[in-house]
Order: C-alpha cells, then sequence, then structure tokens
C-alpha cells in the first residue's frame, strides 16, 4: 500500500506540531518547576506564652515544735530542730519571713523575740494554757514567776539561707533564698532561757509553731 506526496507531506507536518507542542509544554514546565513554587505567598506564626511567678513552701519536718520538759533546770535533752522546702521560679533572690506562735488563753500570739541580742521563742503548755500577760512577761525579761507556763529557748542557727535579718520590730526573721529549690533549716537550743522558767512553771509538753511565708503578716 503505497502513500502519495501529498499525504507524506501533511504527516511530516502532523509530527512538527506534535513536536512544537511538546517542546513548548515541556519548557512550560520547566519554567514552572524552577519560578512558580517561589511565588506561591507565605506567612509565619509566631507563638508565646508566659509563666507566672511560683512559690511553693512544705515542711519536710513537722514545723510543730515540742519539748517535753521534765528536768528541774528547764534544760532540754536534745535541741529541737525543723526544715522547710521551698520551691521558686524566682529569676532573683525570693524574701520569706519566718516567725513563731504559741497558743494561749487569747488564742495564737506571737512567741519570737529578742533578749541581749539574742533570739528566742516562747514555747507554751498545751494542758496548763497560759495567759497572754505570762508570754508578754517572758518575752520582756521579767521574773520567771511572772511567767507561768511559758519558757523560751535560743534560735542558735537557720540554714540554707542566702540573707538572714531578724527583724526586731516585727518579732520575726526577714530570709532569702535563690531560684529553685532550697532547704530552710531552724535550730533551737536545748538550754532554757533562765528568766523564762520558774517553779510554778507546769510540768508536761510546751509546743511552739513555726510558719515561713511570702507576705509579712
Amino acid at each position: 500500500m503505497g502513500f502519495s506526496r501529498g499525504e507524506c507531506r501533511v504527516k511530516s507536518m502532523k509530527k512538527l506540531i506534535s513536536k512544537l507542542f511538546l517542546s513548548i509544554l515541556i519548557i512550560f514546565l520547566s519554567f514552572c518547576a524552577g519560578h512558580c513554587v517561589e511565588s506561591v505567598p507565605s506567612a509565619g506564626v509566631q507563638m508565646s506564652f508566659t509563666i507566672a511567678p511560683y512559690t511553693n513552701i512544705t515542711p519536710v519536718t513537722s514545723p510543730v515544735l515540742t519539748a517535753n520538759i521534765t528536768d528541774r533546770t528547764g534544760n532540754l535533752y536534745s535541741p529541737l530542730s525543723t526544715t522547710f522546702r521551698v520551691i521558686t521560679n524566682s529569676p532573683e533572690n525570693k524574701t520569706l519571713y519566718l516567725k513563731a506562735n504559741v497558743l494561749t488563753k487569747n488564742g495564737y500570739e506571737e512567741s519570737m523575740f529578742q533578749q541581749g541580742g539574742q533570739v528566742y521563742i516562747a514555747f507554751a503548755n498545751l494542758r496548763n494554757m497560759p495567759s497572754g500577760n505570762a508570754l508578754a512577761n517572758c518575752k520582756m525579761g521579767g521574773d520567771r514567776n511572772d511567767s507561768p507556763g511559758v519558757v523560751a529557748y535560743p534560735v542558735t542557727s537557720v540554714t540554707g539561707t542566702e540573707t538572714l535579718q531578724y527583724l526586731a520590730g516585727k518579732n520575726k526573721y526577714a530570709l532569702s533564698v535563690k531560684g529553685g529549690t532550697s532547704y530552710v533549716t531552724v535550730n533551737v537550743g536545748s538550754n532554757v532561757l533562765p528568766s523564762s522558767f520558774g517553779g510554778n512553771d507546769p510540768r508536761g509538753f510546751y509546743q511552739a509553731i513555726l510558719s515561713l511565708t511570702e507576705t509579712d503578716i
């Protein structure tokens, strides 16, 4: 079967047009692969959040100090201590306040005080609750017989702090701890304040409660 010269010329033109279309298509696709993607608009979003200041104070050992006074001298058989764990995310030193309270007939009263440059904590008898006047007399250094049911012992040290200052006008310590986790330990000596212990102090358990807080209350 043969083809005429005219038919051959038409087929050749079709092949040429097909090749030309294919070449244009390839060139167009190549151009898009290199440039069309870059023309697609894009946007970035920046996300942020804020962490609030945080401080958590928990007692590692009981903050309630209880002494069993049976010695005729009023001294304890062994010193007392309690420890607080402080966790804070503060970038600077965190200021805290340490104070002591006892229960008298007037309710809870401050029992930390200073005499002769030494800080003491007064303890109150649990069974025979002392009067508010007995506590006041003990803190003022009155006669030992004027503070029945109240005896006092020295604060020998407060450890685990960056700074420590006794605020005499407020009867408490101001202290600071660094960011992270700190352990603040309060040590109380076994030698009684002589003017606070007398023959009319009833035998039994004497108690003081320590507290470590963020607020100056």
